[in-house]
């Protein structure tokens, strides 16, 4: 909390601008910038004014919810419908045994009523060594002519809430940790998607991605069945990084098995799930843990699409030499391959690669598999100085 005389007068928060002093106010949580209004008459109305909130609510600053629902209906009323450019609430549960977010919720109504252009959700409270965790149902569509971005964190999403159709500006959304109840996420406006840390979908049913104007894509490290991708005509880059908890395996790699529970039931053989809405893409990382069968991967390559604008391609372990073909076949710009070594296998067919200019290739030793990408590779037109090899483990980041 600010000192009163240090506020007042020719102090060094006297010296500053009004702009400088809501920028200040835009770093307190709610309840300390709503007392600056008493140091003086000039902070009267500086909290109002700021455009940029934290609005963090949690059972150390309120043990009470009685407390947390007056001071709610204190700011809503006080502060009016001055526009907000960014707001990031941390909920706070109204009871804990029907575990309701009713004045969470109207916060949140609140701020895309002020015409918030950033919104950061998050339902739960990192301390320094726990996470205290309160599961919030966001069933309600979210209605605003002015959102642009909206980061989701720990947050239960359900059908209508992924309905961007009334969000008519939103260009980047980013789900962390969040549980995705839906048969479809859709937005035209829609530029940058990220579904990252532990994302969960359903187990039952590939959840559809519909949007078309997306630029750039990060799918990392979900749970359930992988989303299948329509058409993204505009894409630019893409990451997809899959690993164990996806269910996208099957126990007979037939993908029409006897067992009535295998994923390979829910999966669609005459389009594929990924490969399709990702064949747009410039710059494109297919990555997985290699300690499980990806067939999803493989499934997709049975209906591969024509990557007429790819560019760069990064693949790790889980690509036989027969994958690598398959892509470098419909892949007919390449200018730069990346990958680390997998399981290999001898192939006949060659053909060349004309745009194809470096190939790095990460591995933990020049093994027996390095060799036969080198010798396939050599058979595609591709010369040996125009190839680099760098013992080391591979890293799976974000490298576009």
């Amino acid at each position: 909390m600010l000192n009163k005389n240090a506020a007042s007068g020719k102090g060094h928060f006297g010296d500053l601008t009004d702009d400088l002093l809501w920028h200040v106010l835009s770093f307190l949580p709610v309840a300390d910038a709503l007392q600056t209004c008493v140091l003086d008459t000039r902070w009267r109305d500086h909290w109002r004014r700021t455009t940029s909130l934290p609005l963090i609510f949690d059972q150390l600053s309120f043990p009470s919810s009685e407390r947390f629902k007056q001071l709610v209906k204190l700011f809503i009323h006080l502060r009016g419908n001055s526009p907000l450019d960014k707001c990031k609430i941390v909920g706070y549960v109204d009871d804990e045994e029907e575990c309701t977010y009713t004045n969470t919720m109207l916060l949140i109504q609140y701020a895309l009523k002020c015409q918030v252009k950033e919104l950061l959700l998050s339902f739960a409270v990192e301390r320094d060594d726990d996470i205290e965790y309160n599961p919030l149902i966001l069933d309600v569509p979210l209605i605003s002519q002015h959102l642009k971005t909206l980061h989701l964190k720990w947050v239960y999403l359900k059908r209508s809430t992924l309905n961007f159709s009334r969000c008519s500006v939103l260009e980047e959304l980013e789900m962390q940790q969040c549980n995705i109840d839906a048969r479809r996420i859709s937005s035209k406006s829609l530029k940058h998607l990220y579904i990252t840390n532990f994302c969960s979908f359903p187990a039952e049913f590939h959840i559809r991605i519909f949007a078309p104007g997306l630029i750039s894509l990060q799918l990392d490290d979900h749970h359930g069945l992988t989303p299948y991708l329509e058409y993204m005509p505009s894409l630019e880059t893409a990451y997809v990084w899959l690993d164990h908890d996806c269910y996208h395996s099957c126990r007979i790699n037939r993908q029409d098995c006897e067992y009535d529970h295998c994923s390979c039931h829910a999966y669609p053989v005459e389009e594929g799930v990924l490969l399709h809405g990702l064949s747009n893409a410039v710059n494109l990382e297919l990555l997985g843990n290699t300690y499980t069968e990806l067939f999803i991967y493989r499934w997709d390559l049975e209906c591969c699409p024509i990557f007429d604008k790819l560019k760069t391609l990064s693949l790790n372990e889980w690509f036989t030499t027969i994958d690598l073909l398959c892509i470098l076949q419909h892949s007919p710009v390449l200018e730069k391959f990346v990958g680390a070594t997998g399981a290999q296998e001898k192939i006949e067919q060659s053909f060349v690669c004309s745009h194809l200019e470096v190939v790095n290739i990460e591995c933990g030793k020049v093994d027996e598999g390095v060799h036969k990408i080198l010798k396939f590779l050599s058979t595609c037109g591709i010369r040996r100085d125009q190839i680099s090899i760098v013992e080391q483990w591979p890293s799976y980041r974000f490298s576009f």
